[in-house]
């Protein structure tokens, strides 16, 4: 039987995801703090989507977030630096029994969720369910369902019901890992999105449209290609293999695997590529820097792993915004990341989460 599900956020990816549940003939509830990307009354909310999903969708929408404690199922698709604002004051509203799936999530935020409530269950997907974005008329352009989502879990259940209950929701795509860092490190957005926007700020900065992908030469393909080497290096300093951005690309926008810059081409050959970030306000580096770069270069300390590109990537992101955004990530404190070593921390994860069958 196919559990209730609430969204919390009403972004892209929230809503993307409301779509493909709505499509498929279930009944989400939608949750935002703001909820400006989407029409909205006191119970019911729509938007328009073109592309997998086309037409109005109409969704309840939640006007308190207490009423998210209804539902069997929630789905956080939240920016990690919306996580300390929003997740915070939502860790007094889970109750035991609960699941609470974290996509996309960054920085062990299950972790963290877990320990707030005793007998929640708390999932975390290594990606989003699709790549997807508001178009400039409003609409949501929404891609393909992705192939493959690594996912681990925290709590009670053993981790094929939570597959399965993911299954039940979002179809056959979801692989139980035994270690919550699998799934973290799996999530390839903050090193692909560093090597997109770093050789691109200036058009952030004026407001420029351009394309993501289209813009994706063989320099962003280089940077691309060493900062991933990294991540899957510091990923091996804790005895795991995880995906290459080669590999994701493919499975993310079906197109055949190669160097990126012609991966890239062929993305935008399909229509796929959303339009890069127009402002510097942008979660490409406001949540990915602190909670995905800063949470990278703290693993690989803990692994004894160096990771160079990384940290001069951040260090030119910090010059470039005047900011600290190793600072900015609370969750490197509050989980003791670094402390203890590889061991340790690998430890913590794979104690948290039950066996994968």
């Amino acid at each position: 039987m196919t559990s209730r599900i609430a969204i919390v956020g009403a972004g892209p990816v929230g809503c993307a995801a409301a779509a493909f549940l709505t499509r498929d003939g279930l009944a989400p509830a939608l949750w935002s703090p703001t909820g400006r990307r989407v029409r909205h009354d006191a119970d019911r909310a729509s938007f328009t989507c073109a592309g997998s999903v086309s037409g109005e969708v109409e969704v309840e929408w939640l006007a308190s977030p207490d009423r998210l404690a209804e539902f069997d199922v929630v789905l956080v698709c939240l920016p990690a630096d919306a996580y300390a604002a929003v997740l915070g004051p939502l860790n007094a509203v889970w109750r035991p029994g609960q699941h609470v799936i974290v996509s996309g999530a960054l920085s062990l935020a299950p972790l963290w969720i877990a320990a707030a409530v005793e007998g929640v269950q708390v999932s975390g997907w290594g990606t989003t369910l699709t790549t997807t974005h508001f178009q400039p008329d409003g609409s949501l352009h929404v891609n393909p369902l992705r192939s493959r989502i690594d996912m681990a879990t925290v709590g009670p259940l053993e981790p094929p019901q939570a597959v399965r209950m993911c299954a039940d929701l979002f179809g056959d795509r979801f692989v139980a890992a035994d270690n919550l860092l699998t799934p973290t490190l799996a999530n390839i957005n903050p090193i692909a999105h560093a090597a997109e926007v770093i050789p691109n700020l200036t058009r952030m900065e004026v407001g420029e449209a351009w394309s993501l992908f289209g813009h994706f030469t063989a320099v962003v393909g280089r940077m691309a290609e060493a900062l991933d080497a990294e991540r899957r290096t510091v990923a091996r300093g804790f005895g795991l293999e995880v995906p290459s951005l080669r590999q994701h690309y493919a499975r993310s926008y079906h197109v055949p695997e190669g160097p990126l810059h012609t991966m890239a081409a062929a993305i935008t050959d399909n229509g796929m590529s959303p339009n890069g970030p127009a402002s510097l306000q942008h979660r490409y580096v406001l949540e990915d820097a602190p909670f995905g770069l800063a949470f990278l270069e703290a693993l690989g300390r803990a692994a004894g792993v160096h990771t160079p590109v990384l940290s001069a990537c951040l260090r030119l992101l910090e010059v470039a915004y005047g900011r600290d955004f190793r600072a900015d990530n609370f969750l490197l404190d509050a989980l003791d990341i670094a402390g203890g070593g590889a061991d340790a921390l690998m430890a913590r994860c794979a104690a948290a989460a039950s066996p994968a069958s």
